[in-house]
């Protein structure tokens, strides 16, 4: 069987199982029409009541800074703007969409935890690079390595046996997957989100994570900071030190970035309180789907 139809085929079986909630479709809808305003974002996310007091939760957070009380969700949502909107609701509908999704090797508030903080790694790295695409980058990170939780409840005898070369990198533990499943977690990853419709930033950012020299234009310097804030926090996990972890990210990844290898170190210290704020709010976003 090739890996084409191996793919094809848990792809299929995936989306019985993980589908994308409506209200999220219907975000995409009014994002998509060149009529929608605002409004129109905010009516959608009225009609999920938890999903509208996320919105005004976070509006409401420290993050935000705004002495008067946010009490509409047309005023939230003017104030996060679309992207934030957009990216708020992907994450509680993938995160919704995967709760079932348990394995034996991976807690599934660890996966959401380490989820998130490639996700801040990547908007920190964009944002200091004056980066207009730092919040979609967030939800890059934060969504980036959503094919291994498939992956693990499908095939966890073979992706047990990938995680055991983690310490080698990211780059040998796909190489890994592909020899004993036949195609890795970032390529599942880029399927899935064409199947799901996500917007084409995603579906290229995925499946071209490791290689972003393959990419053509501003989209390369985009997938290669994703692609620094990946290995940076998959080397935190490795419990490597920083400059074990610049050392094993390609030179042409930090030309493409047009970024020095020194900003790992500013990224990783960027935790400031504001972003353990709005960490918190994602973490109860995900924490709200659950109940």
């Amino acid at each position: 069987m090739t890996s084409a139809i191996k793919i094809d085929e848990l792809i299929d079986e995936s989306l019985d199982a993980l589908s994308l909630p409506d209200v999220y479709i219907r975000l995409r809808e009014v994002m998509d029409s060149e009529d929608s305003s605002m409004a129109d974002a905010a009516e959608v996310l009225s009609l999920d009541p938890a999903l509208a007091a996320r919105v005004l939760r976070m509006a409401n957070s420290a993050f935000y800074g705004f002495r008067s009380q946010v009490d509409t969700i047309s005023r939230a949502a003017n104030i996060l703007g679309m992207q934030k909107i957009h990216d708020m609701v992907l994450a509680a509908s993938v995160s919704k969409a995967f709760d079932a999704m348990r394995n034996e090797l991976m807690d599934i508030d660890t996966f959401w935890y380490r989820s998130v903080h490639c996700g801040f790694l990547a908007q920190s790295i964009a944002d200091g690079a004056a980066m207009r695409s730092a919040e979609s980058l967030f939800a890059r990170g934060l969504l980036h390595d959503i094919g291994h939780l498939v992956l693990f409840s499908r095939y966890p005898k073979e992706c047990r046996q990938a995680l055991a070369r983690s310490d080698e990198g990211l780059d040998a533990r796909l190489y890994e997957e592909q020899e004993l499943i036949g195609f890795d977690a970032m390529q599942f990853a880029a399927e899935l989100a064409r199947a799901w419709q996500l917007p084409p930033i995603f579906v290229d950012s995925f499946a071209h994570l490791m290689r972003p020299e393959d990419v053509a234009g501003a989209q390369a310097r985009e997938i290669a900071v994703l692609h620094i804030a990946v290995q940076l926090s998959s080397g935190v996990d490795s419990d490597l030190l920083i400059d074990e972890i610049v050392q094993r990210i390609r030179a042409p990844i930090w030309r493409i970035a047009d970024l020095p290898p020194e900003v790992g170190s500013a990224a990783l210290d960027a935790s400031t309180m504001e972003m353990v704020d709005a960490m918190y709010n994602i973490m109860a976003q995900h924490d709200g789907m659950m109940a």
